[in-house]
């Protein structure tokens, strides 16, 4: 489509609804007036989120809320400080896609693009590429920072407005923002949080985005910083509180030599310590693990594993002497998708496995505050707690998935 001429007082077809002499030409002769590159950019930029939001005002007021829920789901808290609202908005305009995979930014460019000045037109297509990540510092030259993506490595010289003081007795923070490149230079597309980096949190992300990377092998690490802003947004919140994210990472290894190789190293003393052998699995913890970590050797000879922190993992890789590759992934927190129908039984297994774990050392009132391992030291403990479970079973009936539950805490039991 060519750019066809528009009348100063014909209404502006960026879809603001005002006249084209009192919104886009206006916009033009003052952004030539602009001789820094940050300025002239960010100009540009809060007068196309204004365009955006008027144009989708009434969607963006339908979706803000589940939406923003969708947003914190992996993060520490359920409520967005006012502060960081415009990091959330970004992510609203420029990731988040419909069922056809449009996002607004995207869509606005497809019906106004062929009309909008040249300038603005390229400000949008950047900040339609952009994604947000975290960012750590390489250097500081004046009014702009070197800067090294932790997810995918890259290198960036970003403008800013005035220099930015670092203290030379400390590690330089981290950034989580969105950047938009341009001709002229690169920029952040407004707010940006800093994380002090003095107790390991860039390393505790990037090792997470590794993670990411690894289970999710056919998409780049950028395309998912982009598909799942929110994932970025959590792993910053959980760095910025030094809480460790539950991956609920669940792993299996099919039936085959491989997996009977790996007899000999259950079978010596060392950092796999035997719990029990259970519904013809011997199940293993990992000794000294940094949060829940076991692994399950089935008598069929599969082996299933899982575990919430990716130390763990590592670990528990090194010590099997299994590469990532050799794994299917059966569950985790950052795939955003059910485990798959042929692999249920694998994923129930474990479900039911860490749920009799939780219910034995969990106080309960029906035992006056004590938990059932408690219960099963004491005379005539077993028998008490078979009988909970019979009551329970029998209050559930119906349902079958907590019959076998029930049934498999009852072999716990016994």
């Amino acid at each position: 489509m060519t750019k066809s001429k528009i009348g100063r007082n014909d209404t502006c077809p960026c879809g603001s609804g005002k006249k084209y002499k009192n919104c886009c030409q206006v916009l033009e002769g003052m952004v030539e007036t602009i001789t820094k590159p940050f300025d002239r950019y960010n100009t540009l930029m809060a007068s196309l989120k204004m365009k955006l939001d008027r144009n989708y005002e009434s969607q963006i007021r339908r979706l803000r809320k589940p939406m923003q829920e969708r947003f914190l789901r992996l993060s520490c808290v359920q409520t967005l400080p006012q502060g960081q609202e415009s990091v959330f908005s970004d992510w609203l305009w420029f990731d988040m896609t419909d069922s056809e995979g449009m996002t607004f930014g995207r869509e606005y460019m497809q019906d106004h693009g062929a009309y909008m000045e040249d300038a603005l037109r390229e400000c949008l297509e950047a900040l339609n590429n952009s994604y947000l990540s975290v960012y750590s510092i390489v250097s500081s030259r004046g009014d702009s920072l070197q800067l090294q993506d932790l997810f995918t490595g890259a290198a960036s010289d970003v403008l800013l407005k005035e220099p930015l003081e670092l203290e030379s007795e400390q590690a330089p923070p981290l950034l989580l923002g969105r950047l938009a490149t341009m001709s002229g230079g690169t920029v952040f597309s407004g707010m940006v949080l800093m994380l002090g980096d003095d107790q390991g949190q860039g390393d505790f992300i990037r090792r997470y985005g590794q993670y990411w990377q690894q289970i999710c092998p056919n998409v780049s690490i950028r395309e998912l910083c982009k598909q799942h802003g929110e994932m970025v947004f959590g792993l910053f919140d959980h760095a910025s509180h030094k809480t460790t994210l539950a991956l609920n990472d669940i792993r299996y290894l099919p039936n085959g030599q491989k997996a009977k190789d790996l007899a000999a190293v259950f079978e010596s003393p060392g950092d796999l310590i035997p719990v029990h052998n259970t519904s013809g699995t011997a199940w293993y913890d990992l000794k000294n693990s940094l949060g829940p970590a076991r692994v399950g050797l089935s008598d069929q000879g599969h082996l299933v594993f899982y575990a919430d922190v990716v130390d763990d993992i590592i670990r528990v890789d090194q010590l099997l002497h299994v590469q990532n590759a050799d794994w299917e992934i059966v569950n985790s927190t950052f795939l955003f998708t059910p485990p798959a129908a042929e692999r249920e039984e694998i994923w129930y297994e474990v479900i039911k496995e860490r749920e009799t774990e939780r219910w034995l050392h969990t106080a309960h009132n029906e035992l006056e505050g004590k938990t059932p391992a408690q219960v099963l030291t004491e005379a005539g403990g077993k028998a008490r707690l078979l009988q909970l479970l019979d009551d329970f079973a029998a209050s559930t009936a119906h349902n079958q998935y907590s019959l076998d539950l029930v049934n498999y805490m009852r072999s716990r039991v016994l």
